[in-house]
């Protein structure tokens, strides 16, 4: 007695069909997506330092030009059981270091100001600091994260640019800064979601950790950093220091100020000064995030908590905004307006939206002003008419 299969239970017309459907024209667009994406993940790996290295115009210093700086480094090296890194030098007022790199070789970079500012003992401590970030294989991810953070916080610049060139004035007329305003707003979230999803203050107190042992000096660490974090805000603003690179540096990098300064609060990656400083002449080590003071920046004007929750609702309205253009674009597509397809993506890019600017809120500030993702939104939405009165006086 043959027994007949129900046609869902049978295995071998369910292959045959996805066979068909899976045309060679499906297959090979399938391969090519995977070798695109293969092929962009392999260049962000092994051009990301170049890029930044470029970025600053950074150039390689040999060891005849800085002797002294070269001698502390490989004496750090050593001590580390590191290969020692390549040193590079770029033009600037402000006095900054960082590493760069990937796997095997490392590269540090310094500002012609901090070798001209700080003598031996103080330059074997910062380096011994970036040392820190070596020895804890933090490098290549902070490199990938700036570059990738780097890039989208140069949207807006691009906008601007766009405005410009499509007639709309010169960079201090109002429409191409109300688009600079705009897609900053836009670009901030992401930028320093990556960034914070790295953890920064836990990454900077464990080299803290490290530059301590290395040099068995906590004294000069202390009092280098301390002094910078004091210095910088003083000096002019430089548009050169790309907010996506902040997290690299040492200490904060500087006070931005004009319109757009309301949006730095978000790139705060760095611990509280005076918990930083007590932290390493105790040589206490770091443990649980609530044990961090960092509501506020000792740097003037660096985080604001005011302006913080006002970034977030100017980006909640910029993200509205283009959500909206979205919806327009799409009617236009159809030629019609499906009020089931416009509202199915309106409600899926808000719930988007309101999640990403939740998780920046949360992790740019880890003792959060707000206590739950959904007061986050309240606070979001609730700030509107805010956001639109300030808009209009700061554009």
């Amino acid at each position: 007695m043959d027994i007949k299969i129900p046609d869902f239970l049978d295995f071998s017309s369910i292959s045959s069909t996805l066979s068909e459907k899976l045309t060679t024209e499906i297959i090979l667009f399938m391969t090519a997506a995977v070798v695109l994406l293969l092929f962009l993940f392999l260049f962000i790996l092994f051009s990301s330092e170049k890029r930044i290295l470029k970025w600053y115009n950074a150039q390689k210093l040999k060891p005849a030009e800085n002797t002294l700086l070269f001698s502390i480094l490989e004496d750090l090296s050593t001590r580390a059981g590191i290969k020692t890194p390549n040193i590079y030098s770029f033009d600037s007022k402000i006095p900054k270091i960082c590493t760069l790199g990937g796997g095997r070789e490392y590269s540090i970079a310094i500002s012609t100001s901090m070798l001209k500012m700080f003598d031996g003992l103080e330059l074997e401590a910062l380096l011994a600091h970036e040392i820190g970030h070596i020895k804890n294989k933090d490098v290549l991810l902070n490199t990938v994260t700036a570059f990738l953070a780097g890039t989208i916080m140069s949207f807006p610049n691009f906008a601007m640019w766009c405005s410009m060139l499509t007639g709309f004035g010169q960079p201090e007329d109002p429409a191409p800064r109300f688009f600079r305003y705009i897609a900053t707003a836009i670009a901030v979230p992401p930028a320093a979601l990556l960034i914070h999803l790295r953890n920064p203050v836990k990454r900077e107190l464990k080299a803290d950790e490290v530059a301590v042992e290395l040099t068995k000096n906590p004294h000069v660490l202390a009092k280098t950093l301390d002094f910078l974090e004091n210095y910088i805000p003083l000096q002019p603003v430089s548009e050169r220091f790309n907010p996506g690179h902040f997290h690299l540096f040492s200490t904060h990098t500087q006070q931005l100020r004009g319109y757009l300064s309301i949006f730095i609060s978000m790139f705060d990656t760095h611990p509280e000064i005076e918990d930083r400083v007590a932290r390493i002449l105790s040589h206490s080590s770091y443990s649980k995030p609530e044990k961090i003071s960092n509501n506020l920046s000792r740097v003037p004007g660096f985080f604001n908590v005011k302006n913080w929750r006002l970034a977030l609702g100017i980006s909640f309205i910029s993200y509205m905004a283009l959500l909206f253009v979205i919806i327009v674009g799409v009617t236009f597509a159809i030629k019609d307006f499906d009020f089931l397809i416009n509202g199915g993506i309106a409600a899926a890019y808000t719930g988007a939206v309101l999640l990403l600017l939740g998780a920046i809120a949360r992790l740019s500030r880890r003792k959060s002003n707000f206590k739950s993702p959904s007061l986050t939104c309240k606070r979001i939405i609730l700030s509107s008419v805010q956001v639109f009165k300030n808009l209009v006086k700061r554009v």
